[in-house]
């Protein structure tokens, strides 16, 4: 019985080592996101978080369990068996399959649910801000000043949601919603913020393979952002991440093929859309710079200021109104809140170095304020100087 196993285990590892680089990515994260799919993998509800197979009634959930387990699997059984018979467009189209199981299916079922339940169920709460951020916009108040209580936002399963009182997000996001709540509220639609977010999904994933400098790792590079445990779950509740990266991977693929004013502007839109995306800004613009190799300062703006006129106008356009309608406002909701200071702060979640802190209890309870910035300072700073160093 032990020769057994070891033969199977030593015939089972050298097909692994015989596979493709992409068939090792497919079949290894395609798994490990199956097994976490019967727990870890959860999206918002009714009243709780729930895991995503059970938003298919009996039935249907084991057939997306059965399918999101067999199709990594059957990848790497492909590649192992047919070789080069397993073309590059056949590779392609089995891994879109994956990324519909995993995906897109529970994003458009969470979709259904929400438009054939309750406004405020199956959706995050941040994709319903900014839906009712729209809509305020349209009734002609600041997204900033008002609150949420008059909302669906009001019954999201969350006790004492501090999002009622604070938008977080920056400009762009609600701006770009506006016209779509208008169209679909006047022709009586019912709008889902995931009708943005999931084809800014699959654009991220059609701009990843540009990124890639050889061409047999953009299947794996596409997989790894695609099933990334900690990014395709949120597609499916309706948060914005990929929405942001969009513009980034976008503006990063622009730069590398030397269109420095669309790249620029690219980032720009990611940047008038969420906080984080505003701390690439200061390496772009040394990038532009050192790329050139100017001798004075006269010709380092003449290299910066060309292709960088159109993303500094735009985001003025974004920006402007709202900070000088109620700058107070502005920064209360997306830096105080988030930072910390605010009468109501943002939670402490997740598994970043305040939850460890948390956890030790060094902070006493999720919405203690906690001098972050100086450590992020102290640890950042160093940091940024170094890769700006390299980047010149």
């Amino acid at each position: 019985m032990i020769k057994v196993a070891e033969r199977f285990a030593r015939a089972a590892l050298q097909a692994w080592r015989e596979l493709s680089l992409d068939a090792k990515v497919v079949s290894a994260v395609g798994v490990a996101n199956w097994l976490l799919l019967f727990g870890n993998h959860t999206t918002v509800a009714a009243t709780r978080d729930v895991p995503l197979w059970q938003l298919f009634p009996f039935g249907a959930d084991t057939v997306f369990l059965i399918a999101c387990g067999v199709l990594p699997i059957a990848y790497a059984m492909r590649d192992h068996m047919s070789r080069s018979a397993f073309t590059s467009r056949q590779r392609a189209v089995h891994v879109a399959a994956i990324i519909a199981a995993f995906v897109v299916v529970p994003t458009l079922a969470s979709i259904v649910l929400r438009e054939t339940g309750k406004p405020y169920t199956y959706i995050h709460d941040g994709a319903l801000m900014v839906e009712w951020a729209a809509r305020k916009l349209l009734l002609g108040q600041n997204p900033y000043v008002a609150d949420y209580l008059d909302t669906p936002l009001y019954y999201w399963p969350m006790v004492n949601n501090p999002a009622l009182y604070h938008l977080t997000y920056f400009p762009f996001l609600f701006l770009v919603t506006t016209p779509f709540v208008w169209l679909f509220d006047k022709v009586g639609l019912f709008w889902d913020q995931r009708y943005l977010y999931l084809p800014a999904y699959l654009a991220t994933l059609a701009i990843v393979p540009l990124l890639a400098r050889r061409v047999d790792n953009r299947l794996a590079l596409v997989t790894l952002v695609a099933l990334n445990p900690q990014l395709f779950p949120f597609v499916v509740e309706g948060r914005n991440d990929f929405f942001v990266l969009v513009f980034l991977f976008a503006g990063i693929a622009l730069l590398q093929r030397e269109r420095r004013t669309l790249g620029s502007f690219a980032i720009a839109v990611a940047a008038a859309a969420k906080l984080h995306a505003v701390f690439i800004m200061p390496f772009v613009a040394v990038w532009l710079v050192a790329t050139r190799r100017p001798r004075t300062m006269r010709q380092a703006w003449d290299v910066l200021w060309p292709p960088l006129w159109p993303a500094t106008l735009f985001l003025a356009i974004t920006f402007l109104p709202f900070l000088l309608n109620d700058f107070a406002a502005f920064y209360d909701d997306v830096v105080r809140y988030n930072a910390g200071g605010a009468a109501w702060t943002y939670p402490i979640s997740g598994m970043g170095f305040s939850a460890l802190l948390l956890a030790l209890g060094v902070i006493e309870f999720r919405q203690a304020d906690f001098p972050f910035a100086a450590i992020e300072i102290a640890v950042a700073t160093p940091i940024a100087l170094w890769w700006m160093w390299r980047l010149w």
